[in-house]
């Protein structure tokens, strides 16, 4: 028997009578993260708009033939071609919009625009724009501290994190990824209580000093948020404040899901666990596009979204060396660019791209990344539309 499969039996037997059941269960059961998972997962539904706002079609497939996109092993020239190397890459949705119109819409897999789609780490980026209109409803601060919102007297130097840190995923948590049960990984994603979780987590770097893309810091900033709002109504939910706040006034034509922790009190799995069309993703990225309006309607501060694509200062910890990491999103930094593309990034190569100076967003979900290096990709594309 390989050496950890031994280990992993090991675990288990010695968690089986201490009350791990649920982690046992969903580690056994579940096995490996995929992006079908969110069925057997507990989750809180958004409704939709009542009022959906239209997204204009002016559908063009054959912008391939015009603007031969250079992949990976040659070169895609027609539609063909280009269903079979997205097809051939995992991906289940593919869509194009420019200028506030929808010039593309592709699906796989069996996939259709009814389709949900598990969004992952674009999840941090829905939070983001959460903690962007509670704190201008005054619900909370970015400069806080995590132990201003909720009770973390018994973990003070996890307590001391800001807001702003978190956002910026320069908290300085311990994080060992991996599928090894005992690794924060596993465990972040498949417990039924992420407020202990977090509570109990530890940190081997300063605050402020160093950016890593982990997963704690986006769950304790949800745990914050939750925090923050029943300081009004105690029985406020993440999900439903989505829904009145974000998912709701932006315009949506479907609802969406929200995994959580466990049911009941559970908490929505904020780094991951956001379910949703793509066509609403890709409105979600028009929202920021447009500075945080949808229509006549201000959904999101302009000055959140403005401060979340503009690039933090040289020697920053999350600049990056050709981008940078803002408030729960991706920059790329690119020359020709006189403002920075900006994304939300997903696991398994979900993607909502956006690029402000060709008034563009793109989205591409999958069940696999494929080796693929969908942010460039997306880019190349970008690169050569043409302007109007």
């Amino acid at each position: 028997m390989p050496r950890t499969l031994r280990l992993l039996s090991l675990f288990l037997v010695l968690l089986a009578p201490l009350g791990c059941s649920t982690y046992v269960r969903r580690l056994v059961l579940l096995r490996q993260i995929d992006v079908e998972d969110y069925r057997s997962l507990p989750a809180r539904t958004i409704a939709p708009s009542p009022r959906p706002l239209a997204i204009p079609e002016a559908l063009d497939r054959a912008w391939i033939t015009r603007m031969p996109l250079e992949v990976q092993n040659g070169r895609l020239t027609s539609e063909a071609e280009l269903d079979a190397f997205l097809a051939s890459r995992g991906t289940t949705a593919f869509l194009i919009l420019h200028d506030g119109r929808l010039v593309d819409e592709r699906y796989y897999q069996g996939y259709s625009r009814e389709s949900l789609f598990k969004s992952f780490s674009i999840s941090k980026s829905v939070l983001s724009a959460l903690v962007g209109i509670a704190q201008s409803e005054g619900a909370l601060r970015l400069s806080d501290p995590a132990g201003a919102y909720v009770d973390l007297k018994a973990n003070p130097a996890v307590a001391a994190i800001t807001l702003e840190q978190l956002a910026d995923n320069v908290s300085g948590f311990r994080y060992r990824r991996g599928n090894a049960p005992w690794k924060e990984q596993p465990r972040m994603y498949y417990t039924a209580d992420v407020r202990g979780f977090v509570a109990r987590a530890t940190l081997d770097r300063t605050p402020g000093s160093v950016f890593e893309a982990e997963e704690l810091s986006p769950l304790l900033l949800g745990y914050a948020l939750e925090g923050a709002l029943r300081r009004r109504d105690p029985a406020m939910t993440l999900s439903r404040y989505a829904e009145t706040r974000l998912w709701q006034p932006m315009g949506t034509a479907y609802g969406a899901l929200w995994n959580l922790d466990r049911e009941d009190d559970g908490l929505e799995k904020t780094e991951s666990g956001f379910v949703a069309r793509a066509i609403d993703l890709a409105r979600f990225g028009l929202l920021y596009l447009d500075g945080g309006a949808a229509g006549a309607k201000q959904v999101i501060p302009a000055e959140w979204v403005s401060a979340t694509v503009t690039p933090p200062a040289e020697g920053a910890p999350n600049r990056l060396s050709d981008g940078f990491h803002r408030k729960l999103w991706w920059g790329v930094l690119n020359p020709a660019r006189r403002r920075p593309d900006f994304y939300a990034n997903g696991h398994f190569g979900q993607r909502i791209y956006v690029s402000p100076d060709k008034r563009m967003v793109l989205v591409r979900l999958g069940n696999d990344s494929a080796g693929v290096n969908w942010t460039a990709l997306l880019g190349r594309i970008v690169d050569q539309w043409p302007h109007g």
